[in-house]
């Protein structure tokens, strides 16, 4: 049953969602129906071998014909897009962001440059994701017209003639546990965001005047950036840790225990770290204390009062969060258990 199971899978990840099921139903019963009752593995590859490409079955299935790419190469291209599209992003965004850091005019404030580059970051996203898009399909229109040989496409899986022998290959994600890429795109986007703020607090995190010639002007931190940055190697080994874990979840691109395990670990090591680096004495910078007394017509003590219960929340809310994130691993890698032990 699982070569029979990977078969109707691979068929209908490639239709609308709506007819899944109903193809799903239509589609076991027209293998069982063409199987004899004990029906042998050998037998069940000659069925799907019959039946043939899972990519090209899927055709018969859509709502309409594919105009621009054929049902042989539509999967490849579709692949190839997902592919590409991803990694596009993530360097856009990389290379804007060393860019921001390495050209930063030290005349200028922090937070406009930071809005600045947000915005011409989102903008180059776009013309990349339109640019990847253009010419993939351009490349893939000109090679299935005009080649004459059977197109391989690097670390695309299913570019060479398909058999039932490429079924034992295929991991069937349910929507139980399995790891969306918006997921994986939002892990990378929130270490780098992270990694950002910290390195920059002293020149990020702060009061604010308004003046009529340059708009806002930094005044003061309100983070001491010497604190935080004695914990940078700890910091350091969280970042690299975490990117390893997000780069491991792409690839597998579903909840397994070692996964939940090791995302349970660093959880619980960043919360620790956070927690103790709130507590730290010196963490709020000296000056900004009688400074924000002196605006909001208050005393330092009620400040630094009210300062305390803010990162109070900030540690309960950081608890509850992490928290939640582990039973949620874990309860999608059990699921995922049980449904590997349900089919053995």
């Amino acid at each position: 049953m699982d070569l029979i199971d990977a078969y109707i899978y691979e068929v209908t990840r490639r239709i609308a969602k709506n007819k899944r099921n109903a193809t799903e139903l239509e589609l076991k019963s027209t293998i069982e129906d063409m199987l004899p009752d004990n029906y042998s593995e050998l037998e069940v590859k000659e069925v799907l071998m019959k039946l043939g490409n899972p990519a090209k079955l899927a055709v018969n299935y859509q709502n309409g014909p594919k105009y621009l790419i054929g049902p042989e190469m539509y999967s490849p291209y579709i692949q190839t897009i997902k592919l590409i599209i991803p990694w596009a992003i993530l360097i856009t965004i990389i290379v804007h962001l060393v860019k921001s850091i390495l050209l930063f005019p030290g005349e200028e404030i922090f937070l406009t440059t930071i809005i600045h580059a947000f915005s011409i970051t989102i903008a180059n996203i776009i013309g990349v994701v339109l640019q990847v898009l253009f010419w993939v399909t351009i490349a893939f229109i000109i090679a299935e017209r005009y080649s004459t040989t059977n197109i391989q496409i690097p670390f695309i899986t299913g570019s060479n003639e398909w058999t039932p022998e490429d079924l034992n290959k295929i991991i069937v994600n349910s929507k139980s546990n399995s790891i969306p890429l918006s997921d994986i795109i939002f892990s990378f986007l929130g270490i780098a965001f992270f990694s950002f703020i910290y390195f920059n607090a002293s020149r990020l995190i702060g009061i604010y005047s308004s003046d009529d010639r340059i708009g806002l002007k930094f005044v003061m931190p309100i983070f001491n950036q010497d604190t935080l940055l004695s914990f940078k190697p700890i910091i350091i080994c969280w970042i690299v840790l975490s990117f390893a874990l997000t780069l491991y979840r792409w690839k597998v691109r579903q909840w397994t225990m070692p996964i939940a395990i090791t995302s349970a670990l660093l959880q619980c090591f960043g919360t620790i770290v956070f927690i103790v680096m709130a507590k730290q004495p010196d963490l709020i910078h000296s000056a900004a204390i009688p400074y924000m007394a002196a605006i909001m017509e208050t005393t330092s003590t009620k400040i630094m009062v009210t300062l305390d219960r803010i990162l109070f929340v900030c540690i309960v809310i950081t608890i509850l969060a992490s928290a939640f994130d582990i039973y949620s691993g874990f309860k999608k890698a059990k699921l995922n258990k049980d449904e590997i032990s349900f089919k053995k």
